[in-house]
């Protein structure tokens, strides 16, 4: 049986590590061209359920807040990482398919408002997003998921 405290601790540490990580590298976490690394961590919402699905989006929204783009960013990234991972989390069975729409959904929701805030070529931006999530959430975020997934088997030392 989960703890609630257990939960909501898990979901504060996911959003501080999301917070910071995105923060420490903002020169290449945000903008139409950048490989946001703290995207890695949408991919463990497969095995982590809600604390890692509310952790990602609550930690999008404070770094985004403190990012160039303000309220537009926090809200339409936290909205992005929060469909992506919820649907990544009912999709946990079907891993492939869990981890190979989070880049997808992402891609489109960001590249949609940066199109509107910006006026560039919506097309251009999925694309350029969309590389950078893929790197992020299904190399790095795969990796960091089979890492987990070797601690949780291996159990407490």
């Amino acid at each position: 049986m989960r703890s609630l405290s257990r939960d909501v601790a898990m979901l504060a540490v996911m959003a501080a590590a999301y917070a910071a990580l995105t923060l420490l590298l903002a020169p290449i976490s945000f903008y139409a061209v950048q490989v946001r690394v703290a995207d890695a961590l949408l991919a463990l919402s497969v095995v982590m359920g809600p604390p890692a699905v509310l952790g990602t989006a609550l930690g999008c929204f404070i770094a985004n807040m403190l990012g160039p783009f303000g309220i537009v960013d926090a809200v339409g990234g936290s909205l992005a990482n929060l469909i992506a991972t919820t649907l990544a989390w009912k999709l946990k069975s079907r891993r492939i398919l869990a981890l190979g729409q989070m880049p997808f959904t992402v891609s489109l929701i960001v590249s949609a408002y940066l199109y509107q805030l910006f006026d560039q070529p919506f097309l251009i931006t999925f694309v350029y997003i969309l590389v950078g999530s893929i790197v992020s959430i299904d190399v790095i975020g795969l990796a960091l998921l089979k890492a987990v997934e070797r601690v949780y088997r291996a159990g407490p030392p």
